[in-house]
């Protein structure tokens, strides 16, 4: 962004050069090398094999569950580490709502797929990611929060 710089003044770079200045991302970088670090120790296939089974313990758990709609394959196969559901007669901002009040962490809404909800007549959905750090006790927990939901809006 500057042309010159001495100890009487400085001058600045034309349009858009001088709207251009900064330090480069310097932290996030050794970040971003840090993780890759960490999931190249871990290994790429250990992580989807842990997300295979995490996911395929959420949904029988899920399947479990009455009133729930699992949206997508009732399986891992073609199926990544995500879960999105409704419960019937319950709107999932108020599901995400109670859930978040439990602890669990959960995203509602499109998902960047509004015309697959129009499509459907689905409001919105409740999705559940999974990854690596997932466990079983996350995912009982998650189910055992949707109980709650069930009871709260009978």
């Amino acid at each position: 962004m500057i042309e010159t710089v001495a100890m009487e003044g400085s001058t600045f770079a034309s349009v858009p050069h001088k709207f251009e200045a900064g330090t480069p991302p310097i932290a996030q970088a050794i970040g971003l090398g840090a993780a890759v670090d960490y999931l190249t120790g871990i290994g790429m296939p250990a992580i989807h094999q842990h997300e295979q089974i995490i996911t395929a313990y959420a949904l029988d758990r899920l399947r479990d569950v009455e009133g729930i709609t699992i949206i997508g394959p009732d399986s891992v196969v073609d199926r990544g580490g995500t879960i999105s559901f409704t419960v019937d007669g319950v709107h999932p901002h108020d599901v995400g709502q109670v859930l978040d009040e439990q602890g669990v962490a959960v995203r509602v809404g499109h998902h960047c797929a509004r015309p697959v909800c129009v499509r459907y007549g689905i409001p919105a959905t409740t999705r559940a990611s999974f990854f690596l750090y997932t466990t079983t006790a996350e995912i009982n927990a998650m189910v055992d929060g949707i109980e709650k939901v069930k009871r709260f809006f009978g």
